[in-house]
Formats: structure tokens, C-alpha cells, sequence
């Protein structure tokens, strides 16, 4: 009786490390009202957006389609992405 308690009380000691061992998922951080986001990187003593404000996603550095918007250089994916953010900014840096 008591090895059954002993080797229950183990395997119920396992099941609850690997459950409490998973890591949670962060939920995606909602972009503030601020007119302009938290900056990714300062080169040269540029503020540089990685971040493509059109479609929230990331850009790879050596991206051409680039835009200097209130002293920040954006960049963007495609030029379809950067052409739409220059006709309206505050349309995608307020949501």
C-alpha cells in the first residue's frame, strides 16, 4: 500500500512539472497612440523603424523601399506598402 502511494504521488509530481513546465504564448502588444512607434534601431543618430507600419510585419534591413516620416526612416516590404503610408501616415501609425 504504501509503494502505491509512493510511486501515485510520483507520477502525479511528473504530470504536474511537465504541465507547469509549457511556456505561455505572449499576446501580440497592442501599438500605442502615439503618432510614432517605438523605435527599432538608431543608425548614425537616425531612428530606424524595422517594423512595416502597413502590414505589421518585419522587414529585412537592406529592404530599398524606405521613408523618413517626422525624423524616423520607416521601412517597408513592398512599395505598394510604402506608396499607401505616404498618403496617409496617421492611417497606420494610430492603430
Amino acid at each position: 500500500m504504501m509503494r502505491t502511494l509512493l510511486i501515485l504521488s510520483l507520477v502525479l509530481l511528473v504530470a504536474f512539472s511537465f504541465g507547469c513546465s509549457k511556456k505561455k504564448e505572449e499576446a501580440p502588444k497592442p501599438m500605442t497612440e502615439q503618432m510614432t512607434p517605438a523605435p527599432d534601431t538608431v543608425k548614425s543618430g537616425q531612428i530606424v523603424s524595422t517594423i512595416d507600419p502597413v502590414s505589421k510585419t518585419e522587414v529585412d534591413p537592406n529592404s530599398q523601399f524606405k521613408y523618413e516620416y517626422n525624423g524616423v526612416m520607416y521601412m517597408f516590404n513592398t512599395a505598394e506598402n510604402m506608396e499607401a503610408f505616404k498618403v496617409d501616415p496617421t492611417k497606420y501609425l494610430t492603430r
